[in-house]
Parts: C-alpha cells; sequence; structure tokens
C-alpha cells in the first residue's frame, strides 16, 4: 500500500523520508538572507540621509556593537571610493604640479600612466587607518585609563562617519574633473567636518574624563596617520 507524507502528502518512496521539510528549510534561509540583506541597504540610505541631517542623533543610532557588520560595510565602500579618488588624482597631479612649477601651458596635454596597483595600495591604507584608530582608541581607553569601550561600538562610529566622507569624496572625484583646487577644497572641508563629528561621537561613547577625551583622540588620530603615511609606505616600497 502506497505511503503519503503526513506534511505536504506528497506519495513517499519505500524506505526513503520525504524532502519537504528540507525544502522548506532552504527557502527559510534564503528569506533570512534576503531579510538581512535588505536590512543592511535601509540602514545604509537611513544612515546616509541622517549623517547630513541629524549627525548627532545618527551617530547614537548606529554608534553600537549590534550595528558592527553594517559599518564594516559603510567602511569597506569608502576605501573603495577613497582609493578610486587616490588613484584618479595621481593622474591629475601633475597638471596641479606644472601650473605649481609655472610649466602649465607646456604640460597641458601631458599624461601619466598610473599603475592600477596604486589603488588597491590606497585601498589597503585605508582599512588600516580605520582599524588602527578604532583599535588605538579602543587600547587607550581600556588598557591605559582602565575605562571599559567597545571596539565595536568604535567601530560603529567610524563606520556612520565614513558615509559622510564617502559622498564628499565622489564629489571631489567629480570635481576633478573640473578643476583639482576645487576637489581638495571639498576635501579638506569634508574632513574638517569629519574630525569634528568622529570626535563628538567619541565623547559620547567613550567612558573616559570629558578634559582628556580630546588630548586621546588626537593622540590616537597622530599614531595612526603616522602609521598609515609613514611606516606603511617604508614596508611595501
Amino acid at each position: 500500500m502506497a505511503k503519503f507524507c503526513t506534511n505536504c502528502g506528497k506519495k513517499l518512496e519505500d524506505g526513503k523520508p520525504c524532502d519537504c521539510q528540507k525544502s522548506k528549510k532552504n527557502v527559510v534561509e534564503a528569506e533570512v538572507v534576503k531579510a538581512s540583506a535588505n536590512d543592511y541597504v535601509n540602514d545604509y540610505i537611513d544612515g546616509l540621509k541622517g549623517i547630513f541631517t541629524k549627525p548627532v542623533d545618527t551617530m547614537k543610532k548606529y554608534a553600537k556593537s549590534s550595528k558592527f557588520v553594517l559599518s564594516l560595510i559603510m567602511l569597506g565602500i569608502n576605501a573603495l571610493i577613497s582609493a578610486l579618488f587616490v588613484y584618479l588624482f595621481a593622474k591629475e597631479s601633475v597638471g596641479l604640479i606644472a601650473s605649481l612649477s609655472g610649466y602649465g601651458s607646456l604640460m597641458k596635454s601631458y599624461s601619466v600612466d598610473v599603475p592600477f596597483k596604486v589603488y588597491f595600495m590606497a585601498f589597503l591604507f585605508m582599512a588600516v587607518f580605520f582599524f588602527c584608530l578604532g583599535g588605538l582608541l579602543h587600547f587607550v581607553c581600556n588598557v591605559l585609563m582602565k575605562k571599559d569601550s567597545d571596539f565595536k561600538e568604535i567601530m560603529g562610529l567610524l563606520g556612520i562617519n565614513a558615509l559622510f566622507t564617502t559622498v564628499t569624496t565622489i564629489i571631489a572625484i567629480v570635481a576633478l574633473y573640473i578643476n583639482v583646487w576645487i576637489a581638495i577644497i571639498v576635501l579638506a572641508i569634508a574632513g574638517v567636518i569629519y574630525l569634528i563629528n568622529i570626535y563628538q561621537g567619541f565623547t559620547m561613547i567613550a567612558n573616559i574624563d570629558k578634559n582628556k577625551t580630546a588630548y586621546v583622540f588626537t593622540l590616537c588620530y597622530v599614531i595612526t596617520l603616522f602609521v598609515v603615511c609613514y611606516i606603511l609606505p617604508k614596508i611595501f616600497s
């Protein structure tokens, strides 16, 4: 006598269980992955809007350990865009140097073949910068000052602010093809705002004496710049 599955009603082969539960599990897992991807996209868009309109409130919302994976995505996209700017700027810098030296008219049509390795190196340096800064802030707070701090929260802070620099860097890339100086000015202004936002966020999540916050942040930032701008080039040269 033929047997049928009690769950889906499918006719069963002798001695073999029905595969309906396995199929159902695969569907559920696919829906969970899809939902997670949608959450990341929605959070990214929400953070993108908030960091320009309500930066303090947005940092409070996203500088959390639960947003760690999202922060890595934000930092990764920012590193990709920033590396692209460095690569394109390296090509355009010849004209800038020529104009500063007074040979702009002679080198107007001169172009430089920049190896694509520059892009990957710039991406690596940006990634090291974020993790070095986050790690140093965490280390100083936890080890040196004996105050609890959450590394994931700090990375969340860096991640949400990376959205700001991602947009401004895209604007700077467009500006490169208009005027190199405009691109430099855009990045300079964006850099100041970025530092102000990061510092504000750090004062909110750091459990240290507020009188020492500026010193801790400045020390960690300077050390990070030294590592990225001096030590890493020495290693990879």
